[in-house]
């Protein structure tokens, strides 16, 4: 086979979806060395994904977002049938309406229809446009968990048949170290005190961080020797979060360091007393994961796929309600017996998924498509 993927959506990106695309990559260069690939990639991430295997090819292509959407529906169809494709593989939602090959699409999640008013105007009205059309003309979906999958076939009234879930995997690097001069420098630069409450992920409405800003306003026992950490880079609504930051009451416990590069992500973890992910919707939850992996007690929202992630490896609220986080919040960092627990079964919980796996399992996808 000569299959496609369209990398554009990762450049420059660090958080769930890009990592997806990078790790998928990477794993099926390792997995499959006779199939040969055709990757479409922005010129910043030539560098990111060169020398990965004889077989794989790249395609520099231009990224600006209204070019680049231009050129996805008008000029990539043209450039799949020349460079005679067998399968495409769009791994961000969408793939050309022009369909001159088979064509594979990822649903992340449902979130521009479940929760629109966590977007941007402009985002949400693209995909609310195109997911339906893109999901009806796939040869195949990916549905990156189970929920996802659910909520596609009730929004979209999609046949079930056509749709496979493979989930996402976590990199080998996240497991339990708890390496004392790694979290002596880590404290040194963004400036900890002994307990760290953290939350890993984009700063934006959809993962409710107001809500957790107030629950942990509400833990007033614990506030002389912790802080609350939101780690991650600012998305769009980010503005709401700093407001609730300023009237908290708490605003000097509160630590916003902005981007944290990957390969701190692990320590990071390590070095929390409690991961916390109140998201008000999740397609997967890779922090969830990550943090389970590095054998953190971690406090996460029992709605749409955390749960199944999760399983009993983690404590899970209502993420509407304030009380239901602080609560879970303050018996995370206090029972010593349930943390033990989490900290056990975390790791154990997290050892199916791989993105070995995840390569494997999509390579069967296109092979299934290739087929038909």
């Amino acid at each position: 086979m000569r299959i496609a993927i369209n990398t554009l959506g990762s450049q420059g990106r660090a958080y769930g979806g890009a990592r997806y695309i990078r790790s998928l990559v990477s794993w099926l260069a390792k997995v499959d060395p006779k199939n040969e690939y055709v990757l479409y990639v922005s010129r910043e991430d030539v560098p990111r994904f060169s020398g990965l295997a004889p077989n794989f090819q790249l395609v520099p292509t231009v990224a600006y977002r209204p070019l680049r959407i231009l050129w996805e529906q008008a000029g990539l169809p043209w450039d799949l049938e020349r460079r005679r494709v067998d399968v495409y593989h769009g791994p961000g939602f969408v793939a050309p309406l022009i369909k001159t090959t088979r064509q594979v699409i990822t649903i992340h999640d449902m979130t521009f229809f479940l929760l629109p008013e966590c977007h941007h105007f402009t985002k949400r009205h693209y995909f609310r446009c195109l997911i339906p059309k893109c999901v009806r003309r796939a040869n195949q979906v990916i549905a990156v968990s189970e929920n996802t999958k659910r909520d596609i076939i009730r929004v979209l009234g999609s046949e079930g048949e056509k749709i496979k879930v493979v989930y996402h995997g976590k990199d080998e690097g996240f497991h339990p170290d708890r390496a004392a001069t790694t979290s002596c420098r880590l404290r040194a630069k963004y400036g900890l005190p002994m307990r760290v409450i953290l939350f890993v992920g984009l700063i934006e409405p959809r993962k409710n961080l107001e809500r957790l800003v107030r629950a942990y306003a509400k833990l007033k026992n614990l506030h002389q020797d912790s802080c609350l950490l939101l780690a991650g880079r600012l998305g769009w609504g980010y503005q709401a979060v700093f407001r609730a930051v300023s009237e908290s009451g708490v605003k000097d416990r509160v630590i916003l360091p902005g981007f944290i590069p990957e390969r701190e992500l692990p320590s990071l973890y390590n070095l929390a007393d409690v991961v916390v992910y109140p998201s008000l919707y999740e397609g997967f939850g890779l922090p969830v994961l990550e943090a389970m992996a590095c054998g953190v007690p971690v406090v996460t929202s029992r709605v749409s796929s955390m749960p199944e992630i999760a399983g009993d490896a983690a404590l899970l609220v209502d993420p509407y309600d304030v009380g239901d986080i602080a609560q879970a919040l303050e018996r995370a960092l206090v029972d010593r017996a349930l943390r033990e627990r989490l900290a056990n079964e975390g790791p154990k919980r997290c050892q199916p998924f791989t993105w070995q796996r995840t390569a494997r399992e999509t390579l069967a996808v296109y092979e299934e498509v290739a087929g038909k």
